[in-house]
């Protein structure tokens, strides 16, 4: 049986090692038994289908690429909006999940349109960058998020966020993050954030294997586990 994984702009939003991210699920879907193909679309594609993927993801890039990828991604709005509505499993990295807001405005006032699906207006900050170990926490899973963010983002006056900000070590001055509709999740943490937080890396390919109609196989990552051990004490204690 064959998996396929949809890797949206692999070379703009990738800034952080986020690529490790499809690396990590194309390993834990192969350990189900899937043969795995990653799909690599950016800007250069004049189409994009959504359409009979079983995870759709999003890296980090820097603001200007974001702006290309979020044009780009604009194009395919109404195809993009559909998969989500049908539960299609998607994550969007760092700062890719503000490409999911009504506006982009840059840091020298241009702005680019986002796909709608929050109400949230973003603008990037010139002078300043909020950067530091975060924890975050959010009623969908019991384990909180680690790792660690990187962004000049500024939203006001949206109250939606699906994780709570409730632990930092640097500048991180905002206390909600990352948004959730259906199946998709967006999340700031930037990097291979499913190697460090192996609790949603299960959970996305537990989520798979649901929707494809096939049996969990339960695999044992020692090391990913012990890691998040680590890491989630250093920034609680």
């Amino acid at each position: 049986m064959k998996a396929t994984i949809l890797y949206l702009y692999h070379d703009l939003m990738s800034l952080y090692g986020d690529n490790g991210n499809v690396r990590i699920m194309e390993k834990r879907l192969r350990d189900q038994g899937f043969d795995v193909e990653i799909v690599r679309k950016t800007i250069t594609d004049e189409s994009i289908s959504f359409d009979g993927f079983d995870l759709i993801y999003c890296g980090s890039g820097t603001e200007s690429k974001r702006a290309a990828a979020a044009a780009h991604l604009k194009l395919f709005e109404k195809e993009f909006s559909k998969a989500v509505s049908e539960g299609t499993p998607m994550l969007f990295t760092g700062n890719s999940w503000g490409m999911l807001g009504k506006t982009i405005t840059g840091l020298y006032g241009d702005k680019t349109e986002g796909l709608g699906l929050f109400g949230f207006d973003l603008t990037e900050e010139i002078k300043k960058r909020f950067t530091g170990d975060a924890v975050l926490t959010t009623e969908d899973f019991a384990d909180p998020f680690v790792g660690f963010i990187n962004k000049c983002d500024v939203i006001e006056g949206f109250e939606d966020y699906r994780f709570k900000v409730s632990k930092t070590i640097g500048q991180i001055p905002y206390t909600g993050d990352g948004v959730r509709m259906e199946n998709l999740f967006g999340i700031s943490l930037i990097g291979p954030v499913l190697v460090k937080n192996p609790f949603f890396a299960e959970y996305l390919t537990k989520l798979i294997c649901q929707r494809r109609g096939i049996q969990y196989k339960e695999v044992m990552y020692f090391h990913e586990k012990k890691g998040y051990e680590m890491t989630l004490k250093a920034l609680t204690e």
